[in-house]
């Protein structure tokens, strides 16, 4: 099925509600200022009935006690002409004038040709000719009675019927004009709107052929778009850090690999030739070489689990004062070998852990800082405000640049990679470290010591009580 563009859907849809806006505003305006004008009219008929009944009456001569004829005539054929049919009694109801006796023919071709037009422009009216009775007099004295017959609910002449034609074609006019400036605007509008979202897809579809390096604008004037540009651009930096660290931890496997699948195959070239005797160093060297290609693979393997969704935490309750305490044991002979000083201080706060989980955390910061510390000490504090916890192990070693201290969670990454034979390890002890903290739901990072050294802060939920050591 073919696909319509967003554009032109915007675009008709913009114009379609302003169309019907339009529609039925001018329905409804017409509608509105037809009835208007006809109320007007209706109110005109009647007070220009009251002012024929007011001119008349003030045409009473009280010296004669009568009307003057002649002008009332002279009133009469005027209205006539107007619509209106005038008839005169006096005070005794005895007819003075009448329209229709004075000119019957005309009084009639005025009537019909009102009744005619009226019923071919407004033929649901239903009008007639009604007759409505003027009493006039001076208010104590009464002279007579004026009787005027016209078209209700209301008249209009041919001078009406085109004003109010021509009312209705301006409505329209102005409808379609607003119509074609909806679609002309709607044009724009959709165009600021599916113009970043096109640079966002040609982005994008670059982005999935493998060229990272595609950034969007952000300076849009709409916050959405400007955001979906930053995500996007946030995207792509992600995905080109992850095929660097892709590349990256493909050469650094293979650089682990090469030395100790080299050692052990010059070895066993040279004893298989006879050039070097078996003895038992040699075979013992190996054999440390080989046991350096398991524990890569262990460690490969712990930082698979690590990194899974397969972790599962054997939660509990955990005092992390002691479980510190428990692990600082176990590398006293490794500090004493080095003459180092190992602390411990803080309060014994309850955290909910995995406790052999945690005891790796804690055992990989103390092993990393023993390693690269010749002198000095290695402290382990534990603080808290009651909701969070940190332990922190800092020491008096060589320390970490400021622009590495990120990077040193990745895998493989050393900050002195000549330290690597001496100090040993594959580089993925932290990145382990790291897996297993965020599992917990917690964060580690990497801070600068005061006076030299580092110092890592791992920072968890606290749960239990506290008591200050």
């Amino acid at each position: 099925m073919r696909k319509i563009r967003l554009k032109t859907t915007l675009s008709l849809v913009f114009a379609l509600l302003v169309a019907v806006t339009v529609f039925l505003t001018s329905i409804l305006s017409g509608i509105l200022i037809n009835h208007q004008f006809e109320t007007y009219v209706t109110a005109s008929q009647k007070a220009q009935a009251k002012e024929l009944a007011d001119s008349i009456g003030s045409n009473y001569d009280a010296t004669s006690a009568g009307f003057n004829i002649d002008y009332v005539h002279g009133m009469g054929m005027y209205a006539l002409k107007e619509g209106y049919v005038l008839r005169l009694y006096d005070a005794n109801d005895q007819l003075l004038w009448d329209a229709e006796n004075h000119d019957m023919a005309l009084c009639h071709d005025v009537m019909e040709g009102i009744q005619a037009q009226m019923e071919e422009h407004r033929p649901h009216l239903h009008g007639e000719f009604v007759t409505t009775s003027y009493e006039l007099g001076n208010g104590t004295e009464r002279y007579g009675t004026l009787e005027i017959s016209y078209y209700t609910p209301y008249y209009l002449n041919e001078n009406g019927f085109r004003f109010v034609e021509a009312l209705n074609r301006i409505l329209w006019v102005i409808g379609a004009l607003a119509v074609l400036a909806a679609v002309g605007l709607g044009i724009l509008i959709s165009g600021r709107i599916t113009n970043p979202i096109g640079r966002v897809i040609a982005a994008t579809g670059r982005i999935s052929g493998g060229d990272y390096n595609v950034r969007i604008p952000t300076d849009w004037k709409e916050r959405e778009t400007s955001e979906l540009s930053d995500a996007i651009n946030t995207m792509a930096a992600t995905l080109q850090e992850q095929e660097y660290l892709r590349k990256q931890l493909t050469a650094d496997i293979a650089h682990e690999l090469r030395t100790p699948v080299t050692n052990i195959s010059s070895y066993l070239e040279m004893m298989a030739d006879g050039i070097m005797e078996p003895t038992s160093e040699r075979l013992t060297n190996c054999y440390d070489e080989a046991q350096r290609l398991s524990e890569l693979i262990a460690d490969l393997e712990r930082l698979q689990r690590a990194e899974s969704t397969e972790l599962i935490l054997q939660t509990g309750d955990v005092d992390l004062y002691e479980l510190s305490a428990s692990i600082l044991q176990g590398f006293e002979t490794k500090a004493r070998e080095k003459e180092l000083d190992l602390h411990l201080e803080g309060a014994h706060v309850t955290v909910e852990a995995d406790a052999g989980r945690m005891g790796q955390v804690i055992a990989n910061l103390l092993s990393n800082a023993i390693k690269y510390t010749d002198q000095g000490s290695i402290n382990v504090g534990i603080t808290t405000d009651g909701v969070r916890v940190e332990l922190a192990v800092e020491d008096t070693g060589i320390g970490i640049p400021q622009e590495e201290r990120e990077r040193i969670f990745e895998r493989f990454y050393r900050t002195d990679r000549s330290r690597t034979r001496k100090t040993g390890g594959a580089g993925i002890g932290l990145t382990i470290t790291k897996a297993i903290v965020q599992a917990h739901g917690g964060e580690i990072r990497c801070e600068e010591r005061p006076g030299g050294g580092s110092r890592f802060v791992v920072i968890l939920d606290a749960k239990g009580h506290i008591e200050t050591v």
